[in-house]
């Protein structure tokens, strides 16, 4: 969901014309989240004890719940700061 958020707000920056840095971080969640899938992916894979690979673990944690939040504080911080822009803009 994560990834698919990001990827959207991405396209949605750059075709809304919206300035680039909203695009740029969107983008970078994007990268996040799919690093830390690949470590965890890589990490765990063929291990069969809970412990046996602590980073690919945490990198696990964060790409599902971490980045998530990050990345729904991130899309609510821009629909904010959008919806005050538009509101200075009409006065």
């Amino acid at each position: 969901m994560t990834m698919w958020t990001m990827f959207s707000v991405w396209l949605i920056a750059y075709c809304a014309g919206l300035p680039a840095r909203i695009g740029r971080m969107a983008m970078g969640l994007l990268a996040l989240e799919f690093g830390m899938l690949a470590i965890w992916s890589y990490g765990s894979e063929g291990c069969s004890e809970r412990t046996c690979a602590p980073l690919a673990q945490a990198a696990g944690i964060a790409a599902r719940t971490d980045v998530p939040i990050l990345a729904a504080v991130y899309v609510l911080c821009v629909v904010l700061w959008l919806t005050r822009r538009q509101g200075h803009s009409v006065r």
